[in-house]
């Protein structure tokens, strides 16, 4: 994949009602689930850190009473009944079954009508389905983002201040669209109209995806020494040393270990 794309799903609504999701949120085990109040802005301040918050009454009820973003995690790790869903996205987008993917994640989003997402980048392939209200994607190309950026993209620097771009595309989900990104295209998103925003997420790294992140974690590194590292896909050699130093740090580290030899 080397470029957005939309594509169409014909998942199971049952999966995904409010009152479904509501009975997932409370039975989830620690760590899986998290509700907080949304971003107020396509830009988050300096220093933000989302408000983490407690449901009041039920679901439906509270996301109109509020603005608010509850997301499930890891689903298929303890509700199994989504494990066909996550294939169906990969077929429905075109992936191929015997492609090897890390790091997979599969996630239910769910936002209260009219609030945005701020601008961010994902550092993994993302598949996106809407199941219900409307998931506006404004998705600008990787240029946007300045190489530090890009560098700091999974080290906490996920969401980046808003600066005007040329979009590249704008995807609006309804029930039964999808859309697939690759890694490192910035987006907002929206969630107009009257109706709470539901959507389904499986994202993952494919085998490019993991070369492309060991050099962008070893040029962070370099910058920290206070020198000028050479982005990804400009030199290949430089690129296969800083691959095999990846893999290296992560032998030492134990962190990264899945990735060795990718």
């Amino acid at each position: 994949m080397d470029r957005p794309y939309g594509f169409k799903h014909e998942l199971d609504p049952d999966l995904f009602t409010l009152d479904r999701i509501e009975s997932l949120f409370r039975r989830a085990p620690e760590g899986k689930a998290g509700l907080q109040f949304a971003d107020d802005a396509r830009d988050r301040p300096a220093g933000f850190h989302p408000t983490p918050t407690q449901l009041q009454g039920s679901l439906e009820t509270d996301l109109q009473a509020r603005k608010l973003h509850l997301h499930l995690h890891d689903l298929t790790e303890w509700a199994p009944e989504y494990r066909d869903a996550q294939w169906q996205v990969l077929e429905a987008a075109g992936v191929a079954p015997a492609e090897k993917r890390f790091h997979d994640q599969v996630v239910i989003r769910v936002f209260s009508p009219d609030v945005p997402v701020a601008l961010h980048g994902d550092g993994e392939t993302q598949l996106d389905c809407g199941l219900a209200g409307r998931n506006t994607w404004h998705v600008y190309t990787p240029s946007g983002l300045s190489q530090e950026e890009q560098e700091n993209l999974l080290r906490g620097g996920q969401f980046v201040p808003w600066r005007e771009m040329e979009l590249f595309e704008t995807f609006d989900l309804h029930a039964g669209d999808g859309f697939a990104a690759p890694p490192r295209w910035p987006h907002w998103i929206e969630h107009p109209g009257p109706d709470p925003a539901v959507s389904f997420e499986v994202g993952f790294f494919t085998a490019e995806d993991v070369r492309e992140r060991k050099v962008w974690d070893v040029n962070w590194l370099i910058r920290k020494a206070r020198l000028r590292p050479v982005p990804p896909g400009e030199v290949r050699a430089r690129d296969e040393r800083k691959q095999k130093a990846f893999d290296l740090i992560a032998t030492v580290t134990r962190k990264g270990r899945e990735f060795k030899g990718v």
